[in-house]
């Protein structure tokens, strides 16, 4: 696996977003995105950075396969944000009703931040998840302890999981932050 800025095809990997995630909406020359693909090199997730307000940016992001946020790949995503992007924090919406996105975003390190009535489509309430920079796991710089293998590593799939808040992030085959 592997992320990349989608480039020429920053308006596919949009739409492709936007169809998995009801409600999303990205307006024309206003986002940028980024294009996860799988180890075959074929197009498996996308991510797609929005309202940019300086300190803040939105994210949602569509899979069909869980293995594409590899902690790798939530590392490109955050730094990409945090660093690159120079925000101190990242803002994500999605309904009460999605609960395999909260426990996504959760897992991530997201935390519930409140509820904007009838803010999803006019009739659902959206719930804003924000990320601080500060408590970004993807980005921090390992400790020596973090860089020992744990017990158990090199067993099954999810060697080297990094984990924010204790929690593994849950990943449907089918997940838009919206």
């Amino acid at each position: 696996m592997r992320a990349i800025p989608a480039g020429p095809h920053t308006e596919l990997v949009a739409r492709y977003v936007a169809d998995k995630a009801p409600g999303a909406e990205f307006t024309p020359g206003m986002y940028q995105a980024m294009a996860i693909l799988d180890d075959n090199g074929q197009f498996c997730a996308g991510v797609v950075f929005h309202d940019w307000r300086g300190h803040d940016v939105q994210i949602s992001c569509a899979t069909d396969t869980s293995a594409a946020w590899r902690p790798h790949i939530m590392r490109a995503v955050f730094g990409y944000v945090f660093k690159e992007l120079g925000c101190v924090r990242c803002t994500s919406f999605t309904t009460k009703r999605n609960k395999s996105c909260r426990g996504f975003l959760e897992g991530l390190g997201f935390q519930l931040e409140g509820r904007i009535r009838q803010g999803h489509d006019g009739v659902k309430d959206a719930l804003v998840y924000g990320l601080l920079a500060s408590e970004c796991v993807y980005i921090q710089e390992p400790t020596p302890e973090a860089l020992e293998a744990p017990e158990g590593a090199g067993e099954g799939e999810n060697e080297g999981v990094s984990r924010a808040n204790g929690a593994e992030p849950k990943a449907p085959a089918e997940l838009g932050f919206w």
